[in-house]
């Protein structure tokens, strides 16, 4: 069988500023190859060839499309149709995809719609599409059945033991590479899947059930090796939920770097308040660790109990100083404007926020994902039209962009307050960094990205990487009162 993988381009935030590679298409794509398909990747964020001559030329039986981010959804869309055309049964997975499951099989977007880890269920859905088409055997699996959406439990059971070894030469690795903190090839890759926390705005609480799952770390080193010595990758950021490392595993990947004269760095998203031992952090640096990234979201205590995210504030900042005296890089995440947040609690999170020594500050607007408990909340309260949010997302990237408030703060404080501690990140000299205008350098090398594909795809770039950059610079700098209001200062003058 010839199966098509595809992901969607997502505009330039995708394309030049972080980048990761789907990690379920390289997985899934590689378990498929591995059974004997004819698969080809065809990673739009970094191959801009017309995908009528793709699909043309490839003839898939299948096009599996994934849609992690909502700025995905308008191209998802269009190859869609020319994979129809072609004959192709069209399945999207994904975040996106299975939030919106429903609107996009009623809408003719997609055949079928994923939800979880799809190895074992895109094997079992293909079975059944050209054979007894016994649907509801399939699990995770939305779908028509006279006309009516219908979807089958989500219980991802790929046993993550079994699966073969990514195959990165599906793709090409190098335009995958980007710079970051302490590396200038660093790819995405991962160690475990799913979250056991159950944080109320969160995907995992419906894509992974809250389930923690890992990778056999032997795998995930070999695959690294590989890399570096075919490749030249010089730095990995484990884009699982949540990482969690043992003493014994953090001492494998310093002994197998050792051991195989590696010079490769990591980091990857973590809980502060679960790291109360600097002695682990130093042995995490002796491995290779070098940045990581924190999710904060809010300084109130009263948005903390509403999103379910029990979190002590001086145990985090003791973990920051902490990395900050090892010599890992630090980002703290945030997300504003929570369904109902005030401003008082607004305000609780940007003083929180300028109370720690983080290298970078990460804040996002909070955006509906349905089927979340928050999400369910928002959508009743709010009486909203899920067909009408997943037509505005076609045109969106929500995290970006404030598409829609659902908290009673004013939009223009929210635009103000991210605006102020992006241009903090930009123009951030930590006197503690391991590294100077980290942030500077990085967006050269964005920069550098933007000329790829074309001349068309570079003046779109360059437009609104433009834009982008002075609406911060704009809303960051005119409006002193708001800024006032909420006490922001710039932490960046001593």
């Amino acid at each position: 069988m010839k199966i098509l993988f595809v992901q969607p381009s997502a505009g330039f935030l995708m394309r030049g500023t972080t980048y990761p590679v789907c990690r379920s298409i390289m997985v899934t794509a590689s378990y498929m190859k591995a059974l004997g398909n004819d698969v080809l990747v065809f990673d739009r964020c970094i191959d801009f060839r017309g995908a009528q001559k793709v699909i043309d030329d490839f003839r898939p039986d299948a096009a599996m499309l994934y849609i992690p981010p909502t700025a995905s959804v308008k191209d998802a869309i269009e190859v869609s149709a020319i994979a129809k055309e072609s004959g192709a049964v069209v399945i999207w997975g994904e975040v996106v995809a299975a939030a919106f499951a429903e609107q996009i099989v009623g809408g003719g977007y997609a055949d079928f719609v994923l939800t979880g880890e799809t190895e074992s269920k895109l094997k079992r859905l293909l079975e059944e599409y050209f054979s007894d088409k016994n649907y509801s055997a399939v699990n995770g699996l939305t779908y028509l059945e006279n006309g009516k959406a219908v979807s089958t439990p989500n219980v991802n059971d790929s046993q993550l033991d079994s699966l073969p070894e990514i195959d990165w030469d599906l793709i090409d690795v190098r335009k995958c590479f980007r710079q970051f903190p302490h590396c200038k090839r660093m790819l995405y890759m991962y160690t475990s899947r799913g979250c056991p926390f159950k944080c109320t705005y969160c995907y995992n609480t419906m894509f992974y059930n809250s389930q923690h799952r890992k990778r056999p770390l032997h795998y995930v080193l070999k695959e690294i090796k590989y890399l570096e010595e075919k490749y030249g990758l010089d730095g990995v950021n484990f884009s699982d939920e949540l990482l969690f490392l043992t003493d014994e595993e953090v001492e494998e990947i310093r002994a197998f770097r050792e051991k195989n004269n590696l010079k490769f760095f990591w980091g990857a998203e973590t809980r502060a308040d679960t790291y109360k031992d600097i002695g682990k952090l130093r042995r995490m640096y002796a491995a290779g660790c070098r940045w990581l990234m924190l999710g904060l979201e809010t300084g109130s205590s009263a948005t903390r109990e509403k999103i379910g995210k029990p979190m002590d504030h001086s145990l985090i900042r003791r973990f920051v100083d902490m990395c900050t005296e090892v010599g890992i890089t630090t980002f703290g995440s945030f997300i504003i404007g929570f369904h109902n947040e005030t401003p008082d609690q607004l305000r609780e999170t940007v003083s929180f926020a300028q109370s720690l020594n983080v290298d970078a500050f990460l804040f996002n607007y909070y955006v509906v994902i349905p089927k979340t408990p928050m999400g369910n909340d928002v959508v009743r309260d709010n009486k909203l039209d899920l067909d009408e949010i997943f037509l505005q997302s076609r045109a969106s990237s929500q995290i970006q962009s404030l598409s829609k408030n659902y908290s009673l703060i004013p939009d223009l404080d929210l635009l103000v307050v991210k605006s102020c501690f992006d241009w903090m990140t930009f123009t951030r000299r930590k006197k503690e960094a391991s590294q100077k205008n980290m942030f500077f350098n990085k967006a050269l090398d964005v920069l550098a990205h933007f000329a790829e594909g074309g001349i068309r795809n570079a003046f779109s770039n360059v437009f609104d990487a433009g834009k982008t950059f002075l609406t911060v610079v704009f809303y960051s700098h005119a409006f002193p009162e708001i800024k006032k209001k909420y006490g922001i200062r710039n932490v960046n003058k001593k």
